[in-house]
């Protein structure tokens, strides 16, 4: 028999780690925000205000799967509603459950949702990998109850694909105000002496030579993150300090997890531009870049030339720019994929359906192919979905509307139970 057990507490998740670690191991596309220690940081530093709910799904007694869950005051024109989300803030690309089952899993998260109290005022699980790992079995999960299980891409995602190409066929494959642009930047940089390029090896902690290297990160905190008119940053709107501090305690837990990375150019054995990133079996999602306020911006396109001919030299899968800045990825990506999200609106709560309504009349609207899939969104119509969508607020009000107590549907009026996907 399939049971949900509900943890609130984030104190209580310490009984459950080596369950958890036993599980990462069997998710597909697994990365570093899906272990207990990223979701403890996270918690420590954005999570006033939020309401924890951590699912975890057992099958006689044995943890099969676990849906990590915040319930996250979101500030609307329409008031503060209550949003169920995935607790990862646009730090990430992807994200789901835990474990290997995920059919399984979802099914009985959702169903656990809808027989108990309801504190949300709305779903919205973003950040699906719909197209690879997911295959549609969040929108499943959700339909399997009778709720809405609405799909639609969440984000554009620039990526570049450095797995079987040479620097030269990529370097060809860009067009020639960004080959030049590169060329410039590198000579640029190079006037003001040698120039070479670090990255950490950050595998076993275990392994002799094993180095964190904290005196790389103390000199990345000292960087300039401005980029144009842009921070080359992720995180959302939380301030500068906040992501600093949020990314120096993450730091010591995925270096020993081997998924941290640090890139670094130095001019004359000084460090002139830091990126910093989480490593996945997929490639690595970059996090941070900045530049020594004393260099010229042109650093940052040399660090990032170097960045993906590395990657291209040790065979990694890709390189992800896109949680920084659109733009910016832009200028290097040669693929493009699509996060994807999956939502649920309440009759009972007409904020919610008039949000609905909001974003269904702002939803671009793709032509099909002749073939009869659906076509790629554009970049310009990306953007109007992203700036129509419900965004999280950086600081959640400090109080929760309050709602009348609902009392759960009787059994015979669920649908059945059964395993999607």
């Amino acid at each position: 028999m399939i049971t949900v057990a509900e943890i609130n507490d984030i104190e209580r998740l310490d009984h459950f780690r080596l369950a958890w670690r036993d599980l990462l191991g069997k998710t597909r596309g697994a990365t570093f925000a899906h272990s207990p220690e990223w979701l403890e940081h996270y918690w420590a530093h954005f999570g006033k205000g939020l309401k924890l709910r951590v699912l975890f799904v057992t099958l006689r007694n044995k943890i099969i799967g676990i849906v990590p869950l915040v319930v996250k005051p979101v500030a609307t024109p329409l008031g503060t509603v209550r949003v169920l989300t995935y607790p990862l803030d646009n730090w990430g690309t992807f994200y789901g459950q835990i474990g290997g089952n995920s059919a399984a899993t979802m099914v009985s998260a959702i169903r656990h949702i809808r027989s108990t109290r309801r504190d949300w005022d709305l779903i919205d699980l973003r950040y699906i990998d719909q197209e690879g790992h997911d295959h549609r079995r969040t929108a499943n999960a959700l339909k399997s109850v009778g709720y809405q299980g609405s799909s639609a891409p969440w984000r554009r995602l620039s990526l570049v694909n450095t797995s079987d190409t040479s620097w030269i066929e990529y370097l060809a494959s860009r067009s020639p105000e960004a080959r030049e642009h590169i060329q410039q930047s590198e000579e640029i940089t190079a006037r003001d002496g040698h120039v070479s390029f670090y990255r950490s090896r950050l595998k076993d902690p275990l392994a002799p030579g094993w180095n964190p290297r904290w005196d790389l990160w103390s000199q990345f905190e000292q960087m300039d993150f401005r980029h144009g008119n842009q921070t080359l940053i992720a995180g959302g709107a939380h301030t500068l300090k906040q992501k600093l501090d949020f990314l120096r305690d993450i730091h010591g837990p995925a270096s020993r997890s081997g998924m941290a990375r640090i890139d670094a150019l130095f001019v004359n054995h000084r460090v002139v531009a830091f990126a910093y990133g989480l490593q996945y079996t997929a490639g690595t999602d970059y996090l941070a870049i900045g530049r020594a306020p004393d260099t010229n911006p042109e650093t940052v396109t040399t660090l990032i030339s170097n960045m993906i001919q590395q990657s291209i030299l040790d065979g990694e899968p890709g390189v992800n720019l896109s949680l920084l800045s659109t733009s910016a990825a832009s200028l290097w990506q040669n693929s493009v994929r699509h996060s994807y999200r999956c939502s649920h609106y309440p009759l009972t709560v007409p904020r919610s359906q008039l949000l609905r309504l909001n974003r269904w009349m702002q939803q671009p609207v793709a032509s099909p192919k002749a073939n009869g899939s659906p076509a790629m969104v554009s970049d310009s119509q990306a953007s109007r979905e992203i700036e129509s969508s419900i965004e999280l607020a950086a600081i959640a009000p400090e109080d929760w509307p309050e709602e009348n107590t609902m009392q759960a549907e009787p059994d015979s009026k669920r649908p059945p139970f059964r395993i999607v996907g």
